[in-house]
């Protein structure tokens, strides 16, 4: 995640799928989920586009239809985070874009390119500690880094900090909380392979009984997002996913696996 992302399309998706998942906008919801929010936050950089997709939130009758109507609380203040410029992820907290009781979590991980390998591995274990001590009261724990999942062991590479890890996500599975984990796909196959292939590698490395969730969302970059519940959250996670995919966002979501 970069600040520099905040309002754009992609932000929008996300935090729909949240607010609903966490029961804050789902009035069927009768337990509300405590959310944890880890911004795996990397500094922001200009080499792409990113970030820049937010005409969206231009007022028309045809993007009031085809995402105000998902979230119109939710557009609107990212509206209004993007046209105030404070673009900056502390701006979902203060303008009350999910559940007041969330745990968030926005310290920056970033290994300089100088620093040795020592560095690096003691920088990523006091960020995740940190993370783990910020989450802990949250019954579910999105995990939002910049790239997605990294299919391999922990590295210490400059770029390290843009993925999130298998070691990473086992810390929260293991003390019972459900996951959201968002993952950008890439041009290796396609989206469905590599859709399927990260679904095999989450059940896999985290010995998941069942197949994590995977949900693809339409708009802007190529991403999706694995959903791994806890037992005594399936139910009610269950039904909540699929009352958000018989809404308006069924335009912008679909559900993979």
């Amino acid at each position: 995640m970069q600040n520099r992302y905040v309002g754009d399309v992609g932000d929008f998706g996300k935090y729909g799928l949240l607010r609903r998942l966490s029961g804050m906008t789902d009035t069927a919801a009768t337990v509300p989920l405590r959310l944890g929010v880890i911004w795996c936050l990397y500094p922001d950089e200009e080499h792409n586009a990113d970030g820049k997709y937010v005409g969206y939130l231009c007022e028309s009758v045809a993007n009031h239809a085809f995402f105000r109507s998902c979230d119109p609380d939710l557009y609107d203040a990212l509206r209004e985070i993007v046209s105030s410029n404070t673009r900056q992820v502390s701006s979902i907290h203060s303008y009350g874009i999910l559940p007041a009781n969330t745990e968030f979590y926005d310290r920056i991980l970033y290994y300089p390119k100088e620093s040795p390998r020592r560095c690096r591995q003691v920088s990523h274990t006091e960020w995740i500690g940190a993370a783990l001590a910020q989450s802990s009261s949250s019954d579910m724990v999105f995990v939002d880094p910049d790239n997605g999942i990294f299919n391999g062991p922990l590295n210490w590479r400059k770029t390290a900090p843009k993925y999130t890890y298998i070691e990473d996500l086992r810390h929260f599975v293991q003390r019972g909380q459900s996951l959201v984990i968002y993952h950008h796909l890439s041009r290796r196959g396609t989206a469905v392979q590599q859709i399927q292939r990260c679904v095999e590698h989450l059940q896999k490395e985290l010995v998941l009984k069942q197949p994590p969730w995977a949900i693809w969302y339409h708009r802007g970059s190529a991403r999706c997002y694995f959903i791994v519940p806890q037992d005594k959250h399936t139910p009610g996670l269950s039904e909540r996913l699929n009352r958000f995919l018989d809404s308006p966002w069924r335009a912008h979501f679909e559900m993979v696996i």
